[in-house]
Protein backbone atom coordinates (compact mmCIF):
# COMPACT_ATOMS: atom_id res chain seq x y z
CA UNK A 1 0.00 0.00 0.00
CA UNK A 2 1.55 3.15 -0.89
CA UNK A 3 1.18 5.74 1.54
CA UNK A 4 0.52 9.51 0.64
CA UNK A 5 -1.96 12.05 1.79
CA UNK A 6 -4.79 10.88 4.90
CA UNK A 7 -8.02 11.72 5.79
CA UNK A 8 -8.28 11.48 9.11
CA UNK A 9 -12.37 12.52 9.40
CA UNK A 10 -13.16 9.41 7.46
CA UNK A 11 -11.34 7.06 10.08
CA UNK A 12 -13.54 7.39 12.90
CA UNK A 13 -16.30 5.77 10.25
CA UNK A 14 -14.38 3.60 9.06
CA UNK A 15 -15.51 0.56 11.25
CA UNK A 16 -18.88 0.96 11.32
CA UNK A 17 -19.07 1.29 8.34
CA UNK A 18 -16.84 -1.55 7.50
CA UNK A 19 -19.44 -3.73 9.68
CA UNK A 20 -22.83 -2.10 8.20
CA UNK A 21 -22.47 -0.13 4.92
CA UNK A 22 -19.66 -1.43 3.33
CA UNK A 23 -21.04 -4.74 2.44
CA UNK A 24 -24.28 -3.35 2.05
CA UNK A 25 -24.01 -0.68 -0.59
CA UNK A 26 -21.07 -2.84 -2.51
CA UNK A 27 -23.54 -5.57 -3.31
CA UNK A 28 -26.51 -2.90 -4.25
CA UNK A 29 -23.73 -1.43 -6.87
CA UNK A 30 -22.51 -4.61 -8.58
CA UNK A 31 -25.77 -4.56 -10.61
CA UNK A 32 -25.45 -1.18 -12.32
CA UNK A 33 -21.44 -2.10 -12.66
CA UNK A 34 -22.28 -5.16 -14.40
CA UNK A 35 -24.57 -3.53 -16.64
CA UNK A 36 -22.96 0.38 -17.37
CA UNK A 37 -19.56 -0.37 -17.37
CA UNK A 38 -17.90 -4.66 -16.80
CA UNK A 39 -20.40 -5.61 -20.00
CA UNK A 40 -17.89 -3.53 -22.14
CA UNK A 41 -14.57 -4.48 -20.57
CA UNK A 42 -12.45 -7.79 -22.00
CA UNK A 43 -12.27 -10.54 -19.55
CA UNK A 44 -9.40 -9.82 -16.58
CA UNK A 45 -9.81 -6.27 -17.03
CA UNK A 46 -7.37 -3.85 -15.19
CA UNK A 47 -9.99 -1.41 -13.16
CA UNK A 48 -9.15 1.14 -10.50
CA UNK A 49 -11.94 1.26 -7.69
CA UNK A 50 -11.20 5.21 -6.83
CA UNK A 51 -12.79 5.94 -2.96
CA UNK A 52 -12.67 2.55 -2.35
CA UNK A 53 -13.55 2.64 1.09
CA UNK A 54 -13.48 -1.09 2.88
CA UNK A 55 -13.18 -2.58 -0.42
CA UNK A 56 -16.06 -4.95 -0.45
CA UNK A 57 -16.59 -4.04 -3.98
CA UNK A 58 -12.69 -4.78 -4.54
CA UNK A 59 -13.28 -8.33 -3.62
CA UNK A 60 -16.56 -8.94 -5.62
CA UNK A 61 -14.55 -7.81 -8.98
CA UNK A 62 -11.57 -9.90 -7.99
CA UNK A 63 -13.87 -12.51 -7.66
CA UNK A 64 -14.94 -12.49 -10.99
CA UNK A 65 -11.56 -12.49 -12.81
CA UNK A 66 -10.58 -9.03 -12.87
CA UNK A 67 -7.37 -7.05 -11.67
CA UNK A 68 -8.74 -4.02 -9.09
CA UNK A 69 -6.95 -1.25 -7.57
CA UNK A 70 -8.55 0.47 -4.72
CA UNK A 71 -7.35 3.90 -4.02
CA UNK A 72 -8.99 6.45 -0.80
CA UNK A 73 -7.69 8.93 1.29
CA UNK A 74 -8.47 7.19 4.89
CA UNK A 75 -5.59 4.97 5.88
CA UNK A 76 -8.17 3.28 8.49
CA UNK A 77 -10.51 2.08 5.62
CA UNK A 78 -7.77 0.75 3.99
CA UNK A 79 -6.94 -0.94 6.48
CA UNK A 80 -10.33 -2.87 6.43
CA UNK A 81 -10.42 -3.35 2.56
CA UNK A 82 -6.73 -5.10 2.74
CA UNK A 83 -8.21 -7.63 5.37
CA UNK A 84 -11.47 -7.66 3.20
CA UNK A 85 -9.90 -8.35 -0.48
CA UNK A 86 -6.26 -9.48 0.32
CA UNK A 87 -5.30 -10.30 -2.76
CA UNK A 88 -5.97 -6.52 -4.17
CA UNK A 89 -3.74 -3.98 -4.51
CA UNK A 90 -4.45 -0.65 -2.20
CA UNK A 91 -3.26 2.95 -2.54
CA UNK A 92 -3.42 5.54 -0.34
CA UNK A 93 -4.16 9.19 -1.89
CA UNK A 94 -6.12 12.17 -3.10
CA UNK A 95 -8.44 11.24 -5.61
CA UNK A 96 -8.21 14.99 -6.70
CA UNK A 97 -4.27 14.48 -7.84
CA UNK A 98 -3.33 10.93 -7.77
CA UNK A 99 -0.73 10.11 -10.56
CA UNK A 100 -1.56 6.55 -12.24
CA UNK A 101 -0.72 7.87 -16.29
CA UNK A 102 -2.69 5.11 -18.41
CA UNK A 103 -2.58 2.44 -16.46
CA UNK A 104 -6.27 1.18 -16.53
CA UNK A 105 -8.90 -0.14 -18.59
CA UNK A 106 -11.79 1.49 -16.20
CA UNK A 107 -12.07 3.40 -13.44
CA UNK A 108 -15.00 3.66 -11.38
CA UNK A 109 -16.63 5.71 -8.24
CA UNK A 110 -19.55 4.27 -6.71
CA UNK A 111 -22.24 5.07 -3.76
CA UNK A 112 -21.74 8.61 -4.60
CA UNK A 113 -18.58 9.09 -3.34
CA UNK A 114 -17.74 12.14 -5.70
CA UNK A 115 -20.32 14.09 -4.16
CA UNK A 116 -17.24 14.64 -1.07
CA UNK A 117 -16.04 17.04 -3.31
CA UNK A 118 -16.89 20.50 -2.29
CA UNK A 119 -16.10 22.53 -4.99
CA UNK A 120 -16.75 22.11 -9.09
CA UNK A 121 -12.51 22.97 -9.19
CA UNK A 122 -12.10 20.03 -6.62
CA UNK A 123 -14.34 17.75 -8.79
CA UNK A 124 -13.01 18.91 -12.18
CA UNK A 125 -9.29 17.97 -11.00
CA UNK A 126 -10.79 14.05 -9.66
CA UNK A 127 -11.92 14.03 -13.93
CA UNK A 128 -8.25 14.45 -14.68
CA UNK A 129 -6.50 12.62 -12.69
CA UNK A 130 -8.90 10.06 -13.98
CA UNK A 131 -8.37 10.85 -17.64
CA UNK A 132 -4.58 10.67 -17.24
CA UNK A 133 -4.74 7.61 -15.66
CA UNK A 134 -7.10 5.61 -18.00
CA UNK A 135 -5.79 4.07 -21.41
CA UNK A 136 -6.92 5.37 -24.65
CA UNK A 137 -10.67 4.42 -24.88
CA UNK A 138 -10.77 3.53 -21.35
CA UNK A 139 -14.44 3.67 -19.33
CA UNK A 140 -15.29 6.19 -16.47
CA UNK A 141 -18.09 5.42 -14.42
CA UNK A 142 -20.00 7.13 -11.20
CA UNK A 143 -22.59 8.20 -9.76
CA UNK A 144 -23.69 11.36 -7.96
CA UNK A 145 -26.83 12.32 -6.03
CA UNK A 146 -28.50 15.90 -7.81
CA UNK A 147 -29.50 19.09 -6.42
CA UNK A 148 -33.18 17.70 -7.28
CA UNK A 149 -33.30 14.51 -5.66
CA UNK A 150 -31.44 15.70 -2.83
CA UNK A 151 -34.31 18.28 -2.21
CA UNK A 152 -36.79 15.80 -2.10
CA UNK A 153 -35.22 13.11 -0.56
CA UNK A 154 -32.05 14.81 1.90
CA UNK A 155 -34.90 16.18 4.32
CA UNK A 156 -33.40 15.58 7.70
CA UNK A 157 -35.11 12.29 8.40
CA UNK A 158 -33.81 9.19 9.73
CA UNK A 159 -33.56 7.02 6.53
CA UNK A 160 -31.61 3.86 7.53
CA UNK A 161 -29.99 2.43 10.35
CA UNK A 162 -29.49 -0.96 12.70
CA UNK A 163 -29.71 -1.85 16.12
CA UNK A 164 -26.36 -3.93 17.30
CA UNK A 165 -26.22 -5.89 20.74
CA UNK A 166 -23.22 -3.38 21.53
CA UNK A 167 -24.38 -0.44 19.32
CA UNK A 168 -26.93 1.26 17.22
CA UNK A 169 -26.50 3.57 14.57
CA UNK A 170 -28.54 5.73 11.76
CA UNK A 171 -28.26 8.18 9.30
CA UNK A 172 -29.88 11.15 8.39
CA UNK A 173 -28.71 13.30 5.55
CA UNK A 174 -29.94 17.39 5.40
CA UNK A 175 -29.89 19.53 2.16
CA UNK A 176 -29.42 23.26 2.06
CA UNK A 177 -31.06 24.36 -1.59
CA UNK A 178 -29.71 28.00 -1.52
CA UNK A 179 -26.24 26.64 -1.77
CA UNK A 180 -26.66 23.45 -3.09
CA UNK A 181 -24.94 21.51 -0.25
CA UNK A 182 -25.82 19.48 2.59
CA UNK A 183 -24.19 16.48 4.82
CA UNK A 184 -25.07 13.40 6.52
CA UNK A 185 -25.02 12.23 9.96
CA UNK A 186 -23.86 9.27 11.46
CA UNK A 187 -25.51 8.76 14.84
CA UNK A 188 -23.66 6.13 17.21
CA UNK A 189 -25.09 4.98 20.31
CA UNK A 190 -22.21 2.35 22.04
CA UNK A 191 -23.67 -0.01 25.13
CA UNK A 192 -21.33 0.51 28.67
CA UNK A 193 -19.08 -2.39 28.75
CA UNK A 194 -20.95 -3.44 31.88
CA UNK A 195 -25.11 -3.92 32.04
CA UNK A 196 -26.53 -1.53 33.80
CA UNK A 197 -30.27 -1.46 35.18
CA UNK A 198 -32.82 -4.06 34.95
CA UNK A 199 -31.28 -7.28 33.08
CA UNK A 200 -34.77 -8.74 32.64
CA UNK A 201 -35.71 -5.37 30.85
CA UNK A 202 -32.84 -4.71 28.71
CA UNK A 203 -33.17 -8.83 27.78
CA UNK A 204 -37.19 -8.36 26.36
CA UNK A 205 -35.45 -5.08 24.62
CA UNK A 206 -32.48 -7.06 22.78
CA UNK A 207 -35.34 -9.48 21.70
CA UNK A 208 -37.72 -6.66 20.49
CA UNK A 209 -34.64 -5.03 18.89
CA UNK A 210 -33.61 -8.26 17.02
CA UNK A 211 -37.15 -8.69 15.72
CA UNK A 212 -37.63 -5.24 14.32
CA UNK A 213 -34.19 -6.05 12.62
CA UNK A 214 -35.93 -7.41 9.36
CA UNK A 215 -36.45 -5.24 6.39
CA UNK A 216 -40.17 -5.45 7.15
CA UNK A 217 -40.04 -3.44 10.15
CA UNK A 218 -37.99 -0.87 8.78
CA UNK A 219 -40.14 2.58 9.28
CA UNK A 220 -40.55 0.80 13.43
CA UNK A 221 -36.82 0.42 13.37
CA UNK A 222 -35.93 3.68 12.36
CA UNK A 223 -38.48 5.28 14.57
CA UNK A 224 -37.16 3.64 17.46
CA UNK A 225 -33.49 4.56 16.39
CA UNK A 226 -35.12 8.57 16.19
CA UNK A 227 -35.69 7.99 20.20
CA UNK A 228 -33.01 5.54 21.11
CA UNK A 229 -31.19 8.03 23.55
CA UNK A 230 -34.70 7.35 25.30
CA UNK A 231 -34.32 3.77 25.03
CA UNK A 232 -31.06 3.14 25.88
CA UNK A 233 -30.32 5.77 28.52
CA UNK A 234 -26.84 4.35 29.26
CA UNK A 235 -25.55 4.07 25.79
CA UNK A 236 -23.39 6.37 24.99
CA UNK A 237 -24.25 8.93 21.78
CA UNK A 238 -21.83 9.99 19.59
CA UNK A 239 -22.22 11.99 16.37
CA UNK A 240 -20.12 11.98 12.64
CA UNK A 241 -21.35 14.61 10.28
CA UNK A 242 -19.86 14.13 6.08
CA UNK A 243 -20.61 17.32 4.16
CA UNK A 244 -21.33 17.05 0.14
CA UNK A 245 -22.35 18.98 -2.38
CA UNK A 246 -25.12 18.48 -4.87
CA UNK A 247 -24.05 19.22 -8.99
CA UNK A 248 -26.41 19.47 -11.67
CA UNK A 249 -25.91 17.52 -14.35
CA UNK A 250 -24.71 20.45 -16.63
CA UNK A 251 -22.18 20.94 -14.31
CA UNK A 252 -20.61 17.50 -14.34
CA UNK A 253 -20.59 17.29 -18.14
CA UNK A 254 -18.68 20.54 -18.11
CA UNK A 255 -16.70 19.49 -15.83
CA UNK A 256 -15.67 16.26 -17.72
CA UNK A 257 -15.65 18.48 -20.95
CA UNK A 258 -12.93 20.69 -18.97
CA UNK A 259 -10.95 17.12 -17.77
CA UNK A 260 -10.96 16.08 -21.43
CA UNK A 261 -13.55 13.42 -21.77
CA UNK A 262 -16.18 14.48 -24.60
CA UNK A 263 -17.76 11.11 -24.91
CA UNK A 264 -20.35 11.16 -22.46
CA UNK A 265 -23.69 9.52 -21.28
CA UNK A 266 -26.03 9.92 -18.67
CA UNK A 267 -28.42 7.57 -17.42
CA UNK A 268 -30.19 6.01 -13.68
CA UNK A 269 -29.08 2.94 -11.79
CA UNK A 270 -32.28 1.03 -13.79
CA UNK A 271 -30.96 2.38 -17.44
CA UNK A 272 -33.01 5.52 -18.38
CA UNK A 273 -31.62 8.38 -19.70
CA UNK A 274 -33.97 11.03 -17.79
CA UNK A 275 -32.75 11.69 -14.29
CA UNK A 276 -35.28 12.22 -12.20
CA UNK A 277 -35.94 13.54 -8.23
CA UNK A 278 -35.77 9.60 -7.45
CA UNK A 279 -32.93 8.49 -8.61
CA UNK A 280 -29.10 9.29 -8.35
CA UNK A 281 -27.13 10.31 -11.76
CA UNK A 282 -25.08 7.79 -13.52
CA UNK A 283 -22.10 8.96 -15.89
CA UNK A 284 -20.66 6.87 -18.10
CA UNK A 285 -17.22 8.70 -20.41
CA UNK A 286 -14.72 7.37 -22.67
CA UNK A 287 -11.23 8.86 -23.12
CA UNK A 288 -11.12 9.56 -27.19
CA UNK A 289 -7.69 11.56 -27.19
CA UNK A 290 -7.02 14.17 -30.34
CA UNK A 291 -5.07 11.81 -31.83
CA UNK A 292 -7.04 9.03 -31.95
CA UNK A 293 -10.02 11.37 -33.21
CA UNK A 294 -7.51 12.84 -35.66
CA UNK A 295 -7.68 16.37 -34.57
CA UNK A 296 -11.22 16.77 -35.25
CA UNK A 297 -13.23 18.82 -32.60
CA UNK A 298 -15.64 16.91 -30.61
CA UNK A 299 -19.55 16.77 -30.37
CA UNK A 300 -20.91 18.19 -27.42
CA UNK A 301 -21.66 16.72 -24.06
CA UNK A 302 -24.48 14.25 -25.09
CA UNK A 303 -22.56 11.71 -27.37
CA UNK A 304 -23.69 8.07 -26.17
CA UNK A 305 -21.16 5.59 -25.00
CA UNK A 306 -22.24 2.27 -27.00
CA UNK A 307 -24.06 0.44 -24.92
CA UNK A 308 -25.36 3.18 -22.43
CA UNK A 309 -28.71 3.82 -21.58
Amino acid sequence: MVLTQRYTEYNNWAWLYNETMGPQYSNNQLRPLETLLLSHLPPAAKLLDLCCGTGHLVQLLLQKGYRVTGLDGSDEMLHYAQQNAPDGEFILSDARSFDLPNQFNAVYSMSASLNHMMSLADLTAVFHSVYVSLQENGLFLFDLNHPKQMQKWWINQVVEGEIHPTYAWYLTPVYHRVDQTGYFQITLFQAPSRPTGNVFLQALKSLFYQAIASPFSTRLRLKILSQFEFWQQDWQRSEIRYHVCGYPESEVIAALQTAGFTDVSTSTIDGHSTIDSNHSAYFLCRKISCKTSHGTNHKSDRQTVPGAS
